[in-house]
């Protein structure tokens, strides 16, 4: 499981030969919006450094020399003229630590549980609940823990490595992930889902009693509230925020970073850009408020 271990940037900078200009105690590394606590992040232009005002768990900035001094005071800073790639090579460091960020276990399996033919079961760093059942060629990746009494249907894959592109290397690679997937009780996940795992440390989380239907996408980040129904075919970007109870229509697309609130509605096919209010519902490619687009349809017609 996930330590909460903390380390010096002075020991990170001697390691890996970078600059140093105020030591901290980082956790991990993430991006601005990132929801760790302890977080290492870059920001290469003074806009980064003012959103990043406005969040919470920032420990530690990467910056150009010239930002340094505008780095609140209780903050450590490394300096570099590529921030996102100095930062990336900090969480592949962190990664690479022995026990830093996980403390790996033997997967557990309750007696309760069934895993059907074919399946694949990471043999360390998965808890399956009782009465779960894991379906015909699903594959269930480490850092996978999974509640009771859940659906998991067939050839779901479930902890599956996030599209996060590295920065500044090539050839091309995609970052390595250091979090995992957290799913609650009653959750069904229909044939040919994919949940991808968090890039820098937390869950991907799924609260209980959702239901999601076949061939649905869900990216790196996200935590998705309880009794949440989707449709078939959604793809759900990361660092996506879904309130309890909300519905999301078929083959909808959810933009990153995006909130959708508790109980709104998501139409069949819409492409979700803004964030959504509680109750609310969003129709069209780009979303708009459904009246606001049956008003443009029979204007339109």
């Amino acid at each position: 499981m996930f330590t909460g271990n903390r380390i010096r940037l002075s020991r990170i900078a001697a390691d890996l030969g970078l600059t140093l200009w105020r030591d901290g105690e980082i956790a991990c590394v993430g991006k601005v919006p990132t929801r760790l606590d302890a977080r290492l992040v870059p920001a290469g232009k003074a806009v980064h450094l003012t959103d990043a005002a406005r969040e919470n768990g920032i420990a530690a900035y990467v910056v150009p020399e010239d930002l340094a001094a505008s780095v609140p005071q209780a903050a450590g800073v490394i300096l570099s003229g590529q921030p996102v790639a100095t930062a990336m090579a900090v969480h592949e460091y962190l990664c690479d630590l022995p026990g830093f960020l996980w403390t790996d276990f033997p997967s557990e399996i309750d007696p309760a549980a069934i895993i059907m033919p074919g399946a694949f079961v990471a043999p360390k760093n998965v808890r399956i609940g009782a009465g779960t059942v894991i379906g015909p060629n699903a594959v269930i990746l480490e850092r996978s823990l999974i509640g009771a009494n859940c659906q998991i249907g067939a050839t779901v894959v479930i902890g599956m490595e996030a599209f996060e592109q590295k920065v500044g290397v090539s050839p091309k690679a995609l970052l390595r992930q250091a979090g995992g997937v957290r799913i609650g009780d009653n959750v069904s996940l229909l044939p040919g889902c994919t949940i991808a795992r968090s890039t820098f440390g937390g869950f991907n989380h799924i609260g209980a009693e959702t239901k999601i239907d076949a061939q649905t996408y869900i990216a790196h980040d996200c935590v998705i509230g309880e009794r949440v129904t989707i449709c078939a075919c959604c793809d759900i970007s990361g660092r996506v925020e879904i309130g309890d109870d909300a519905y999301l229509g078929p083959n909808c697309t959810i933009s990153n970073g995006l909130r959708i609130g508790r109980k709104a509605t998501i139409s069949l096919g819409a492409v979700v850009t803004r964030d959504v209010e509680d109750g609310t519902r969003v129709t069209g490619n780009f979303a708009m408020p459904h009246d606001n687009w049956l008003k443009l349809i029979r204007d339109y017609r």
